[in-house]
């Protein structure tokens, strides 16, 4: 198995209280599923709070970009198996992407 995360980033649609609910009633029984066809998820939900740095060399950041929200950490086969568990996420329905990425622990130093 491979290791991939999950980037949740926040669309520009506002929900309701009932929505979040209902949302977080729906991810809830989707990790539930994952967890019982045998799949490792490691969620964290970031906080609204947070500081951009930008780079030394003053490169622009994107202003367009929505801010990521929560990361999954999961195991699948392929980045095909790991790219059509994360399009039967609830959150799409809701406004929020998902970007599918490969990682791996960082090599140590020789």
């Amino acid at each position: 198995m491979n290791q991939y995360a999950f980037l949740f980033r926040k669309g520009p649609k506002e929900l309701s209280e009932e929505q979040q609910k209902q949302r977080a009633e729906e991810v809830s029984a989707w990790a539930r599923r994952q967890i019982d066809e045998g799949r490792k998820l490691g969620p964290h939900m970031l906080g609204n709070e947070n500081h951009r740095i930008s780079p030394a060399d003053g490169a622009p950041q994107s202003a367009g970009e929505w801010p990521v929200i929560a990361i999954v950490f999961l195991e699948a086969r392929d980045l095909a198996e790991a790219a059509a568990i994360a399009k039967t996420h609830p959150g799409l329905r809701y406004g929020v992407s998902v970007e599918v990425r490969p990682w791996a622990p960082p090599t140590p130093p020789r």
